[in-house]
């Protein structure tokens, strides 16, 4: 797992997060997931990357008991088979990016 704070003064866009994972070859989906949401564990067969774009999204790895609240702009690299799970946090929606290699269907 590797994450990435967003350490800039300003909020990121939308178009400057997508244009950057399509850059590194990866197929890119936008999510909003309202207040409640939560998604119990599991885990891909593909390394999957996921970027805040408005909101808060928690996840949680259990192997480790490890919790990571994501902000605008932060970034989390999570390997294949990698069991986690996830909610939004706060009061108000997320908005994400869900990204992987081109090719593999979600």
């Amino acid at each position: 797992m590797r994450l990435t704070r967003w350490n800039k003064e300003t909020a990121p866009s939308l178009e400057a997060l997508r244009s950057a994972l399509t850059g590194e070859g990866l197929s890119v989906s936008e999510w909003t997931d309202p207040s409640g949401t939560v998604y119990p564990v599991h885990a891909h067969e593909y390394p999957e990357v996921r970027v805040i774009v408005r909101g808060r999204l928690r996840v949680g790895l259990p192997e480790t008991g490890e919790e990571i609240v994501l902000g605008p702009g932060d970034r989390l690299d999570l390997p294949a088979n990698v069991p986690h799970w996830a909610d939004v946090n706060g009061n108000g929606p997320v908005v994400y990016l869900s990204a992987s290699k081109i090719g593999h269907k979600k």
